[in-house]
């Protein structure tokens, strides 16, 4: 017999490719359990099913840096603090290092991050995580069908309470954008070229611009309740606000630059943060 859970919970973080280097990206969660009947004629109770492999997840690999360990240009070093070192060099001579505490960031043993090698090493780590016993656990994580435009981004929230407060999670994103009440997808096909395979920083959180081998980089620098974060990235995959980078930040950024380009237009801007969750904002400029 098998029972399964479609939409277990989307799990929303950055991994880090080969040739793109740093993305954010969202996932969604489906699982599916094989296994014998108990005697309440059940495999195991919803219930347990999701609340324990969602906490699972939640501690393991959502909204943390997921790293392929096995990579031959992978550097991972264990550094003072419970903290942890990443560097990555290119093999066109650009670097990228992230320093964080343990927690922020997930090494998988693997030369590349893919939904699949994510979740066949996360089947290796949940199969005896519930009150039963199982024959199989099938995880399936699959990005959301999006039609129109998206991009993916990478951030950090130092003042969140929560996990967002990682110097290097993210998201896989769409956009909707309404000039004067009619939906543009030039402009929405527009913003996600501006921000594809882009790290948004705060300026009240860059220590600088390093140049470095003819290749620039900035260097962005906080401390959170989670301890200190450190990130040194290219700096043509970086785009700099003067605030912080939340989705209601976000949403009211596109849309006053947006005002800006069209005056005498009426902006609305739907901005989400990974799947089916974002901000609204509303501008116009005069002409």
């Amino acid at each position: 017999m098998k029972l399964f859970v479609e939409n277990l919970t989307h799990i929303d973080l950055s991994y880090f490719d080969a040739e793109r280097g740093l993305l954010g990206e969202s996932w969604q969660a489906d699982i599916t359990l094989t296994g014998k009947l108990n005697d309440e004629s059940m495999i195991c109770d919803f219930s347990i099913v999701k609340k324990r492999i969602k906490k699972w997840l939640d501690e393991n690999i959502d909204h943390m840096l997921v790293v392929p360990a096995e990579h031959k240009s992978s550097t991972i070093t264990t550094l003072n603090n419970n903290r942890v070192s990443f560097q990555f060099k290119h093999d066109d001579g650009r670097h990228f290092q992230c320093d964080a505490p343990t927690q922020a960031i997930c090494a998988l043993p693997t030369d590349t991050v893919t939904p699949e090698n994510a979740a066949r090493w996360i089947e290796s780590k949940i199969l005896d995580l519930l009150p039963v016993e199982l024959e199989a656990i099938s995880l399936q994580l699959s990005s959301e069908r999006i039609d129109g435009a998206q991009y993916q981004y990478s951030h950090g929230l130092k003042k969140h309470a929560g996990n967002c407060q990682r110097i290097a999670h993210g998201h896989r994103s769409t956009i909707k954008i309404y000039l004067d009440g009619i939906r543009s997808p030039s402009l929405e096909q527009n913003w996600a070229q501006r921000w594809k395979d882009i790290y948004l920083g705060t300026d009240e959180d860059l220590l600088g611009i390093i140049q470095k081998e003819s290749k620039q980089y900035h260097h962005f620098a906080y401390e959170s309740a989670q301890g200190l974060f450190e990130l040194k990235i290219d700096s043509k995959q970086v785009y700099m606000i003067n605030e912080d980078t939340t989705v209601e930040s976000l949403s009211a950024h596109i849309a006053g630059i947006l005002a800006t380009e069209n005056p005498g237009k009426h902006l609305e801007v739907y901005a989400f943060e990974g799947i089916g969750k974002g901000a609204i904002s509303e501008k116009q400029t005069a002409e």
